[in-house]
């Protein structure tokens, strides 16, 4: 399910900024991860009160790839049949949400060392050759228009960049495939021995940014 709400700023006659909000934990009662996206997206209206945000839940559950659905991905421009356009509805849904936006901001506990199911279902919805990425002779070219990722990275004890951290140099890879250069993590990851300091220096970090100019 995706809502969109938009800021309270002074009117302008400017497009709104584009924000879209990604949650993947499963929890919700007492999510760090959650908890950071909030305060994320409440700096960026700081700056800029007239954004559009446009939240979109993963942890609802997405469907998993079908055959219809990949086949209407990949043979969308070939006469594709009924059911694989039915397939594909909100996979284009979700493509379109993000070539909107100037933005994202995505919250990401680390489950399992990883990236959570959730939010996996999600890159396979949205990884679109074609859509959101292209090759141009052999070489593919993200079409994604955002300037800047933020990930609030938590997770129990798997820090970004150790040994066991199989997240992070994924994620900065799938969104600057996907065009985003500017990849910002923001990160609580020992919240199992001290959560009450990782969740502070985080919050630290989000009031710390300097958010650029979209423009």
């Amino acid at each position: 399910m995706s809502i969109t709400q938009t800021g309270t700023g002074a009117n302008s006659t400017a497009r709104p900024l584009q924000i879209l909000r990604l949650d993947s934990s499963a929890r919700y009662t007492d999510s760090v991860s959650r908890q950071l996206t909030d305060q994320m997206v409440a700096r960026l209206l700081k700056d800029y009160p007239e954004a559009e945000v446009t939240t979109r839940d993963l942890a609802v559950g997405l469907p998993l790839p079908t055959e219809p659905m990949v086949d209407g991905i990949l043979y969308a421009m070939q006469n594709p049949t009924p059911a694989m356009v039915a397939a594909k509805q909100l996979s284009d849904e979700m493509a379109d949400e993000l070539l909107a936006a100037d933005v994202v901001v995505l919250g990401l506990p680390i489950y399992n060392w990883t990236i959570p199911s959730t939010f996996k279902s999600y890159v396979d919805h949205i990884s679109r050759p074609g859509v959101t990425f292209e090759y141009v002779d052999g070489v593919s070219r993200g079409k994604l228009k955002a300037k800047s990722v933020y990930i609030l990275y938590t997770s129990g004890g798997t820090s970004i960049g150790s040994h066991k951290d199989f997240a992070s140099a994924y994620l900065k890879y799938l969104w600057q495939t996907l065009g985003i250069q500017h990849v910002e993590f923001i990160e609580a990851s020992e919240l199992l021995f001290n959560a009450v300091e990782c969740i502070q220096n985080a919050e630290a970090q989000i009031a710390q940014l300097e958010i650029p100019t979209f423009s």
